[in-house]
């Protein structure tokens, strides 16, 4: 068996080492930045739910469901496109409405902690609309 290390390996030799694992990575920029953008999501609404309140259930079920969307789009799969939108709605409706509460209860800028929630709900709200979007232009890459 040779090993071959990817600082050395032509590009025939990477092809034929990734058709052998099953996995390829997508090569697509727009499904590269809204992977990105998923992961991103995921990883702060499980920090999130950490930080402050383990049993936000439908939070943590959304950030899980944001990562494993993340990954298939990674990966060019076509059960992400159906995943991204299954996740948009559910997301959008989480991010208005817990930025509704949070202004209701306390405004936009109460003080610094409450004004950098409030930013983080609405870039929440952006990220999903980008990759939204992204994934359904780049839907025709995905297998």
């Amino acid at each position: 068996m040779i090993y071959v290390t990817p600082r050395y390996a032509s590009d025939r030799e990477l092809k034929a080492l990734a058709g052998k694992a099953g996995l390829e990575r997508t090569h697509a920029t727009g499904l590269l930045v809204a992977s990105a953008i998923f992961f991103a999501l995921g990883i702060y609404g499980l920090a999130f739910s950490a930080l402050y309140d383990v049993g936000l259930i439908p939070l943590i079920a959304l950030s899980v469901v944001s990562l494993a969307t993340g990954v298939g789009v990674l990966l060019g799969r076509r059960f992400a496109f159906w995943l991204t939108l299954l996740l948009f709605p559910l997301g959008i409706v989480e991010a208005i409405a817990t930025l509704f509460y949070s202004v209701t209860l306390s405004g936009w800028y109460s003080n610094n902690v409450v004004a950098a929630f409030n930013t983080s709900l609405v870039l929440y709200a952006v990220g999903l609309i980008v990759s939204l979007l992204l994934v359904i232009d780049k839907r025709n890459q995905l297998k």
